[in-house]
């Protein structure tokens, strides 16, 4: 049976990308033998960036070692817990951990001796983020190839001759007066994901954009969700199971190609477009490259993938990075004009290295000021009650809810205060769009205001996990945002669907008593009362009141004054409270 592309959970997260491979790292140059496979988990273990299921068997000591997050796990401790698991097949845990940053060409067996390579040394060091190397890697990955069985009929590569497929349907789509909109998520999951030949790209468009017309004319979702599954028995009959499989591999890789920041979502999440602010770029790999497989040996590949210079983007050019530098230019200073400020011009640089970095300082100005237009964007009061709703629905939007809640949060801060900057910290797309939740080292979201500052912290976790997953690293990011920015008052505002009670315990003490030796300002609320926080302020918009973010800062400072609190339930009690006392003191 053939099998649709898809992308393994570790690729598509960034965090378990950088966090496996910096394990594997420090089992560099050991022969992988089965004892070095059993280590290697042991070691995740040990880095807490993997979580065995059968804790509850171990000791009660080493019970409390692996739930106390400040404990530094021994590696003789982590091997303990990894035995005690009991698996059938020890080491394939760690093979199977060992598979994905393999097949990404970060790390590599030379002589059955682990070895990370050129592209994952450099993204270790910092030189290249997550994008970088999955843009590398999709550039580069086929089938067939010598590091997977199977797929000896194909002849593609998958990420080329999607992006192709998109050009091809939105170009038809120009000619025939039609919208181009780029392809849904059910047909990029029908059509792209099924590709197996490069040769029959513009063929499949044909396909898709008949499947379309006749999907569309459909009045009910009956009829269409009839027409789409016989649809899809018919066409990918040779696929191994093609109707669950195009949903559960579309979202995956998906996520995977937003990280290359070539794609983008519109269309309330439900279309797959190619990135207009990148079509220079796109347009001249596709020139460059035609989608079709190479033929490799398995070392050859390896160092194909390995080298993060293996393949040389077109564009990289003087004059090509000029033009896309310019073109970036003229949007910041449209922003600029926008947001009454003044328009600066820089002189770009003259050579490569110089050029990209100015590239990248560039995309990073015109999402900063995107992101200030946000305050604009959202000062009427349809606007107000558009977050409201996307909120509501945080689950049902087209994109993974903790993204989500990422960027609506944000959107929420930037109604709320008038702040000098409020900067995300999630990896964005040229869209202003998260691709991914911001990395575990930093707050979600950081704000800055005259007479102090804050960061915003948000899950979607809601049992116990949200407190072994956010109880430490909210306090722990807070206390280093409190020490780096010590001239004014520091609060952390955390939000959830629901307060877990042992996340709501953790930060009564650190409020109440202290963390770390000093008292800490965390006001941790539910989604719902974000929104009512919103309703206050779009009430206050209508009325004509201003509310300054001083009066914010008095709602942190009343949320966080706990003298007289006696637990951790009357808390969240007096939190509520305060909320009604922020709508009474500012709408009525």
């Amino acid at each position: 049976m053939k099998q649709l592309w898809s992308c393994s959970t570790t690729m598509r997260n960034p965090e378990r990308a950088f966090q496996f491979l910096s394990t594997i790292a420090e089992m560099e140059n050991r022969e992988w033998t089965k004892e070095a496979q059993e280590e290697l988990q042991s070691r995740l273990i040990k880095n807490r960036f993997y979580t065995p299921t059968k804790i509850d068997i171990l000791p009660k000591e080493l019970q409390a070692a692996f739930n106390d997050l400040n404990h530094k796990l021994t590696l003789d401790e982590a091997k303990t817990i990894f035995y005690a698991q009991n698996y059938e097949d020890a080491p394939i845990r760690g093979r199977t951990s060992f598979d994905p940053i393999e097949k990404m060409g970060l790390v590599a067996l030379m002589d059955n001796k682990i070895f990370v390579t050129d592209m994952g040394q450099r993204f270790l060091d910092g030189e290249i983020d997550i994008g970088d190397v999955m843009l590398s890697y999709l550039l580069k990955f086929q089938y067939p190839n010598p590091l997977m069985k199977g797929f000896k009929d194909y002849n593609t590569n998958p990420f080329v001759n999607t992006l192709r497929l998109i050009r091809y349907v939105n170009e038809k789509c120009r000619k025939q007066g039609l919208k181009e909109k780029g392809i849904s998520k059910l047909e990029f999951g029908i059509f792209a994901l099924s590709i197996v030949d490069y040769s029959e790209v513009e063929n499949i468009s044909e396909k898709l954009l008949n499947f379309r017309k006749q999907y569309e004319g459909l009045e009910t979702d009956k009829e269409k969700n009839a027409y789409t599954e016989n649809y899809v028995a018919e066409y990918l009959r040779d696929f191994n199971n093609p109707q669950k499989n195009i949903h559960e591999y579309t979202d995956n890789i998906i996520r995977c190609l937003r990280l290359t920041k070539y794609i983008y979502i519109r269309g309330g999440g439900y279309y797959i477009d190619l990135e207009p602010r990148r079509m220079y770029e796109i347009n001249a790999i596709l020139d460059d490259l035609n989608g079709e497989a190479k033929y490799y040996t398995v070392e050859g590949y390896q160092a194909f993938l390995g080298d993060y210079y293996g393949y040389t983007l077109p564009f990289e050019k003087v004059s090509e990075l000029t033009k896309i530098a310019g073109d970036i230019q003229k949007e910041i200073n449209e922003l600029q004009k926008s947001l009454q400020k003044p328009v600066l011009i820089i002189n770009f640089a003259d050579n490569i290295k110089d050029l990209k970095k100015q590239i990248q300082n560039l995309r990073n100005e015109r999402l900063a000021l995107q992101n200030e237009t946000l305050k604009f964007k959202y000062e009427d009061d349809s606007k107000i009650s558009e977050a409201e709703e996307a909120l509501k629905n945080i689950t049902k939007l087209g994109m993974k809810p903790s993204i989500a809640l990422e960027k609506w949060a944000n959107v929420a801060l930037n109604i709320i205060d008038d702040a000098k900057l409020i900067k995300p910290n999630s990896p964005l797309g040229d869209d202003n769009e998260p691709t991914f939740t911001a990395p575990a080292k930093v707050p979600d979201i950081e704000c800055f205001y005259d007479n102090f500052s804050s960061i915003c912290e948000v899950t979607m976790l809601t049992g116990r996990d949200q407190w072994y997953n956010e109880g430490q690293p909210v306090m722990r990011h807070l206390r280093e945002f409190e020490d780096n920015h010590s001239k004014t008052p520091s609060y952390c505002l955390f939000i959830a669907p629901r307060l877990h009670d042992d996340t709501i315990n953790t930060f009564w003490f650190a409020v109440k008593y202290e963390y770390e030796g000093s008292k800490q300002k965390i006001i941790p609320i539910t989604i719902t009362e974000l929104i009512e926080i919103l309703e206050i302020f779009r009430t206050a918009k209508s009325q004509n009141i201003k509310i300054p973010h001083t009066k914010m800062m008095e709602f942190y400072n009343n949320c966080t004054n706990i003298g007289t609190v006696s637990n951790s339930t009357e808390w969240r009690n007096h939190i509520s409270n305060q909320i009604k006392m922020l709508k009474k003191e500012v709408c009525c």
